[in-house]
């Protein structure tokens, strides 16, 4: 049940001043007389919310307003018999008898107001249900095509209509356009011609005119819809959207498993989540809708048994690649170092591209090959089938090392190459990822701490030390103190992508315990300087883009929530998060952060995964809605 909040405007700031105690409340307030006297009540079973009142002095009554249901989706009423009550007065003034205690409102409460001179008036204090005036449409989706823009604007004077615009995309939203599900006012009503009265859909296709009434019946909003096949920016982002966002419970139904589901990608309309427990497991769902899809299975034959794999990526020309974990440094056997790519789609067999054991002189040029562990995390970039491709892997370490492995036309080009501490303040870790920039030497490549040292730094074409660290953000950001210091925050997940003329990169800030996490855009730019990270900040998940609100483009950011961040703790009463993502020595805390392109070029999509808490799916588009 979700229990609404209500404040009037005088109630906002009485709330500010009350106190939930169980006595009169006196407040010194400039003034004298009933001007100044402030009642609210609130119900035994929802303490929580306070309810403004209206004071008559004239009739002697204050009335509680009460909502007529205290719940936006169940018929729920408030018992008005057990209620209490809080007050705000002119300072020597008092309520005889107390408004302590538990009071039946229904019946009405008789009590005197004694002012600081001694004047008594004799008031009576009732509660009423008090339907709801709102009447708007809060969203709207089209229920086959839940990826389309559909944007809600309000009148904009008194007597005007509304709009619902729907963003045509493609023509393939025709015919999802017969069925488009509102959300509006809580026990607002909906009048509509098209409406099917068995559904509440909406067909949308004629362009029909919708009015929502209030639950009091006083007040109504007419929209009227609007077909756009929207403008497209000549360069950045415009309209922002978030997809699909689901927290993970220990008695989900979709295959999730503690401990297992470290890394996603993206082949055709699928988004692929790995399976470190068994690979032949591996998690399919619509990238779009974020579905579970039981009929479409990764094809792992050849995959030896008994190998893990916590690591998938997806290359520039939509393949999946994985690395299966090796290492000799936490006893994972054998140490054979194995890549494959699906060449063919990921419901056909994939092709080993790569098997090197770590001791061979593939790996020749690695420093500290004696110690090290490859692939908890991974990124592609290029063709892994045709072309230059270079897939990467952070070394662990405090000094910031990168391993490259080249390929041309999906063979290996040489050896593992390894770039120690290319001026990279800061080290290498847990969830650490290097997002290459350029698939052939000289290397460029973005690589972020993976940990509460929350550092990112670009890497320019070259050789030798010359990154560039960025200097944190101060703002949408956990951990706000400027510079490249590692104080507060963390940096568990990142992808870069081009789009429409920027170069976007996608950061998973975490908290600096890594209890929460939420996705960071920025437009960084073709020559990165330390500020650029900063500089170029487009939104992140739970605050929204600059001014926090959906001008401009801009989403509003769902903070505290489901699609806002992930956590361990629970956004459902009732259910368990299905871990902590703390893991072990080889089973370490990691996310994972991917961006895709649209086919038509219009939108990317990123995603990020973090491992037994949850997942959230956001769309940027060139659109300017």
């Amino acid at each position: 049940m979700k229990l609404k909040y209500i404040f009037s405007g005088l109630l906002a700031s009485a709330f500010m001043l009350s106190s939930c105690a169980d006595v009169d409340v006196t407040t010194p307030l400039e003034g004298v007389g009933t001007a100044q006297l402030v009642v609210n009540g609130y119900l035994i079973e929802d303490a929580s919310n306070l309810y403004g009142s209206v004071i008559d002095p004239a009739a002697g009554t204050i009335t509680v307003q009460v909502p007529y249901y205290i719940s936006d989706t169940e018929p729920i009423m408030g018992d008005i018999t057990q209620m209490k009550l809080e007050a705000q007065m002119p300072v020597g003034y008092t309520f005889s008898p107390s408004l302590s205690g538990i009071h039946d409102l229904a019946a009405g409460y008789r009590t005197n107001l004694i002012s600081n001179t001694g004047v008594s008036t004799a008031y009576t204090i009732y509660a009423e249900f008090v339907k709801s005036s709102e009447a708007r449409i809060i969203s709207a989706k089209l229920t086959e095509s839940e990826r389309t823009a559909v944007a809600i604007r309000e009148p904009a004077n008194a007597g005007e209509h509304g709009k619902i615009v729907v963003a045509k995309t493609s023509s393939s939203i025709d015919g999802a356009l017969r069925e488009v599900a509102l959300n509006v006012s809580p026990w607002a009503t909906v009048e509509c011609d098209a409406m099917d009265p068995a559904t509440g859909y909406i067909d949308f296709s004629n362009k029909p005119q919708i009015t929502i009434v209030s639950q009091n019946g006083e007040n109504k909003t007419v929209y009227d819809v609007d077909i756009q096949v929207p403008e497209v920016l000549p360069y950045g982002v415009g309209y922002i959207s978030v997809m699909w966002a689901k927290q993970l419970y220990t008695d989900n139904d979709e295959g999730w498993e503690a401990n297992a589901n470290s890394s996603v990608a993206v082949v055709d309309d699928y988004l692929i989540v790995s399976n470190a427990k068994d690979f032949t497991n591996m998690l399919v769902f619509d990238r779009f809708n974020g579905k579970r899809l039981n009929d479409v299975k990764v094809n792992t034959e050849g995959i030896p048994a008994g190998r893990i794999i916590h690591a998938i990526t997806s290359d520039d020309a939509n393949h999946m690649v994985a690395g299966v974990l090796t290492s000799n440094a936490w006893m994972v056997t054998p140490t054979n170092c194995l890549i494959y790519v699906w060449k063919d789609g990921i419901t056909s067999k994939p092709t080993c591209v790569l098997d090197a054991d770590m001791a061979g002189s593939y790996f020749a040029g690695v420093t500290g090959m004696a110690s090290v562990d490859i692939f908890h995390t991974m990124s592609c970039g290029g063709d892994m089938t045709s072309g230059n491709a270079v897939i990467t892997n952070t070394y662990r370490g405090h000094y910031g090392g990168v391993m490259l492995f080249p390929f041309v036309d999906g063979q290996p080009d040489g050896n593992c190459i390894y770039e120690g501490n290319a001026g990279v303040f800061g080290s290498t870790w847990d969830a650490s990822t290097a997002v290459p920039l350029t698939y052939k030497a000289p290397w460029s490549y973005i690589v972020h701490s993976g940990n509460a040292r929350a550092i990112v730094s670009y890497v320019p074409e070259g050789t030798g030390k010359r990154a560039v660290t960025f200097t944190r953000p101060t703002s949408h950001w956990w951990g706000t103190d400027a510079g490249t210091d590692w104080t507060g925050g963390s940096v568990m997940g990142a992808d870069y992508i081009e789009f429409n003329g920027c170069q976007l990169l996608a950061i998973a800030n975490a908290t600096n315990d890594q209890t929460a996490y939420r996705i960071y855009v920025s437009n960084i730019g073709a020559s990165p300087t330390a500020t650029s990270f900063a500089d170029g900040f487009i939104f992140d998940t739970r605050e929204g883009n600059k001014l926090g609100d959906a001008s401009k483009g801009g989403p509003a950011g769902t903070g505290y929530g489901v699609s806002g961040m992930v956590s361990q703790y629970t956004y459902e009463s009732g259910r368990t998060v299905l871990g902590d993502n703390l893991g072990g020595a080889v089973n370490r805390r990691v996310s994972s952060v991917l961006f895709a392109s649209s086919t038509d070029g219009n939108a990317v999509q990123v995603y990020m995964l973090v491992r037994d808490h949850g997942i959230l799916a956001y769309e940027l588009t060139r659109f300017d809605l």
